[in-house]
């Protein structure tokens, strides 16, 4: 017998298409959409703004986590930069001391920039990283685990505690999945 969370994995979007009745819901892969008239477009009217597709597996993809919204992009790259954008230039990331290469190049020239502030900290060391947390308060906390590419291990359910002991949002980065963002 499915669960709850099953099912919904299982129904994501189905009966969605009202046009022509698809149980399964089409990929739309049109760049561009019609407009009605003259400065009268639809919902979609250029997919870089939006995309039928992108939307309903958006949606899905919130109602799996239990969340109030998602956004899909097309690169974790792009949803890493997207998530810095989350950060006024005073606050504060704390982030790996050995993350992802490409994350690490992109907060310094972040911080360079002046874009955000950036403290680096090693998350495999419980005791310390919690201290550290603790001590500089940082808006976004960002947890690799695994690193990248060291592979090593962080204690995510202590340090996602403390974290939001201190009111800091948390992002978990898996080396192997997509990027998770909460906000305490």
């Amino acid at each position: 017998m499915l669960n709850d969370h099953q099912t919904r994995t299982v129904r994501a979007a189905i009966e969605a298409d009202r046009e022509h009745g698809a149980v399964v819901p089409p990929i739309h892969l049109s760049s561009n959409f019609a407009f009605r008239g003259f400065e009268d477009k639809r919902t979609y009217d250029y997919t870089r703004s939006g995309n039928p597709t992108r939307d309903q597996l958006a949606e899905a993809l919130a109602g799996l986590e239990g969340g109030h919204g998602a956004v899909v992009t097309a690169s974790g790259m792009a949803a890493v930069t997207l998530v810095t954008f989350l950060l006024e230039p005073e606050e504060l990331l704390l982030a790996p001391h050995d993350c992802y290469g490409g994350c690490h190049r992109l907060f310094d020239s972040l911080s360079d920039q002046r874009r955000l502030r950036v403290e680096k900290c090693n998350f495999s060391q419980t005791p310390s990283a919690a201290a550290r947390i603790r001590e500089l308060k940082p808006r976004l906390v960002w947890l690799e685990t695994p690193s990248n590419p060291l592979l090593r291990v962080t204690d995510l359910a202590a340090l996602v505690r403390v974290a939001h002991e201190v009111g800091a949002w948390v992002l978990v980065d898996n080396t192997f999945l997509s990027p998770a963002l909460q906000r305490p």
